[in-house]
């Protein structure tokens, strides 16, 4: 009896044991197949948001015709960033596949092995109940030894096959023990081989990067701007240029001319405001008025030698009468 009880209690605690270590592996392989997911479908993000900014300064970069060295620059950003990105893929590929996907397996695994001892403490139940029955037979019939010898087989099997499930079982504990530290080790291998294969082509792409976005002349680029602004420039003057005509002093052509820039300060007053900036509009202003103040004084000039030749000619004209007075009579 005593050990029928040593062997009972021997047996119970190898059994709780077992599933006590198979619900502490369930438990924190599970956590840790939560914390990979949730890091795979960041690095995911981290994909996805590489295949926006590379989008987005190719756009820049499409639209920037000024500025050469910046817009070379940009290029080669851009396509370190999609590079960045394909690998960013193959690393989460990896992630889903080579950790996440192995984590979760054993939940499966925990779960046969949960159910695997449950049957050390069914066949545990059974040894006891034909053990049971044997005491009563003997309490009831101590001397029929044909139901005492049968129920003592009965006992005997029973513990025969309690003593054959817990060897099995094990067995299966430890092939499992063995497995979850292969399992686990190659996992977190796995997980660290992914990780520095990204990172070491990743700083190769970016030391690409940082010498591509550095090759970027500011000097060149802003002498670039100076001279697209200075074309600029030129061409507005141009068009505020007068024509060049031969009767530029009959008075017929300054009331044209004159008309001609009151017309273009009307423009420049009303529609060409939206297009320059104040400044420009300023200085054009002040061309116009600087024209009409040059025209005003030709024909100041131009009348101050037309009185002047009247002048003369009647000065003349006088000299002769006196000098031959029959032209008088």
């Amino acid at each position: 009896m005593l050990n029928s009880l040593r062997s009972k209690t021997s047996c119970e605690e190898e059994a709780k044991f077992l599933q006590n270590r198979i619900q502490l592996v369930e438990k924190h392989l599970a956590d840790l197949c939560d914390v990979f997911g949730q890091y795979a479908r960041k690095t995911a993000r981290v994909r996805d948001k590489g295949d926006e900014i590379s989008k987005s300064v190719i756009s820049y970069s499409a639209g920037e015709t000024v500025n050469r060295s910046l817009s070379i620059g940009l290029d080669g950003f851009a396509a370190s960033m999609s590079t960045l990105s394909d690998y960013g893929d193959a690393r989460t590929r990896g992630l889903e596949l080579k950790v996440v996907g192995e984590f979760s397996k054993y939940e499966d695994i925990c779960k046969r092995a949960r159910e695997e001892v449950r049957d050390i403490f069914a066949a545990r139940e059974r040894e006891m109940q034909r053990k049971k029955q044997l005491d009563r037979i003997r309490e009831k019939n101590p001397r029929n030894r044909q139901q005492i010898m049968q129920a003592e087989t009965e006992v005997a099997k029973a513990t025969a096959e309690l003593s054959k499930t817990v060897h099995t079982i094990e067995e299966k504990a430890s092939t499992f023990e063995k497995q979850k530290l292969h399992d686990l080790k190659a996992i977190l291998l796995d997980f660290i081989r992914i990780e520095m294969g990204y990172h070491a082509r990743s700083l190769e792409v970016l030391t690409d990067a940082f010498s591509l976005v550095n090759g970027i002349n500011e000097d060149s680029d802003l002498e670039d701007f100076q001279t697209t602004r200075g074309k600029m420039d030129l061409e507005f003057k141009k068009s505020l240029r007068l024509p060049e005509t031969t009767h530029r002093n009959s008075p017929g052509a300054r009331s044209v001319l004159l008309r001609s820039t009151q017309s273009l300060g009307a423009i420049f007053s009303s529609s060409h405001t939206k297009r320059f900036s104040k400044d420009r509009l300023n200085k054009s202003q002040d061309t116009l008025d600087s024209i009409k103040h040059s025209l005003s004084e030709t024909e100041e000039s131009d009348s101050e030698t037309i009185e002047s030749d009247d002048d003369a000619e009647e000065d003349e004209s006088s000299m002769e009468m006196r000098n031959d007075p029959k032209k008088v009579h």
